[in-house]
């Protein structure tokens, strides 16, 4: 432990000295990465306690940190590499074994387009520093995240999705809990926006054509949370949201024809993988009477799960 922390020391170390020689802007960020891997080492740390090996601490640190440049954004062949143990992997192995069906009993997942998503890696994954949702650096990490996925998404596929999964939580946390949550997280990344809300969107959550907004891009985020028992189709292990830039489903819905067919796809198996009827709130954007802030997060009845916010700007 105390080889680890001689690193450390030594690490810093290099970073003082850099400034002597560099410009203000790339000390600035070259500081900025190395105090980000400091604090990864340090929570690596506490995770392991007083009796693990320095080799174990530096391997943990180097799971968590994201790659300078990356925004933490990851592949599936880069989480496929992390350590089998590690939280990350755990989860999305069990992303996967529910896109995929893997278990032999497992009915077939109702949303075609994100099992075909997965299989042609279409998919970016970012892992959160902690269930808490409203810490800082959770909001910063996936501001950038986002930031940097969208200019990427056109060449990723037809059926990209951003997946952003936080770690287990210790408290427990029913489906209203995970409701406020995940909305609490979308007016934190508004904090965060440093673009204002696009004119041709309302920004009352209630209005037919509300549609959530970040960066200056609509976006869709689908939400699955370990608390979901009747509703399969919204649950996962982890806290999970799947967020889709609404390009995707200008994409997929482009004339009635094909609007209808996806829907009747998608329902066709949804029926028999729910143990509940299919939400009525799920319905087409801009139906008089209907927002999509009801659509993102589904409750485990059929409940309309109401957004506790007027306007995330306020």
């Amino acid at each position: 432990m105390q080889l680890a922390l001689n690193v450390l020391l030594f690490l810093s170390g290099c970073v003082v000295t850099s400034f002597v020689v560099q410009k203000p802007n790339k000390s600035r960020a070259t500081l900025d990465h190395f105090l980000s891997n400091l604090r990864y080492v340090l929570d690596a740390f506490k995770s392991v306690g007083n009796d693990g090996s320095s080799e174990r601490v530096l391997e943990i640190a180097k799971i968590e940190a994201p790659a300078p440049g990356t925004a933490g954004l990851m592949t599936k062949d880069d989480v496929e590499q992390l350590p089998e143990d590690c939280w990350q992997r755990e989860a999305y192995e069990h992303v996967k074994s529910i896109l995929l069906a893997t278990e032999p009993s497992a009915k077939r997942f109702p949303c075609i387009y994100a099992t075909a998503g997965y299989k042609s890696n279409e998919h970016r994954y970012i892992f959160m520093h902690s269930e808490d949702v409203n810490e800082p650096r959770n909001i910063r990490l996936l501001a950038e995240a986002m930031r940097a996925y969208f200019p990427l998404s056109h060449e990723l596929g037809n059926n990209t999705s951003l997946v952003i999964v936080f770690p287990i939580s210790e408290e427990s946390n029913g489906v209203e809990d995970y409701q406020q949550k995940f909305w609490d997280l979308l007016r934190g990344l508004r904090t965060r926006d440093m673009k204002d809300w696009p004119e041709e969107f309302p920004q009352d959550t209630q209005h037919p054509k509300w549609t959530f907004c970040f960066d200056g891009v609509p976006w869709f985020p689908a939400v699955l949370t370990p608390a979901h028992v009747k509703r399969h189709s919204r649950y996962a292990p982890n806290f999970t949201i799947g967020m889709q830039p609404k390009w995707v489903f200008d994409h997929l819905f482009r004339t009635p024809e094909r609007r209808r067919a996806a829907v009747e796809s998608v329902r066709k198996l949804m029926k028999p993988y729910d143990d509940i009827e299919i939400s009525p709130d799920l319905s087409a954007y801009g139906t008089e009477g209907t927002t999509e802030s009801h659509q993102y997060y589904l409750l485990d009845d059929n409940v309309t799960a109401s957004c506790p916010y007027q306007d995330l700007d306020r």
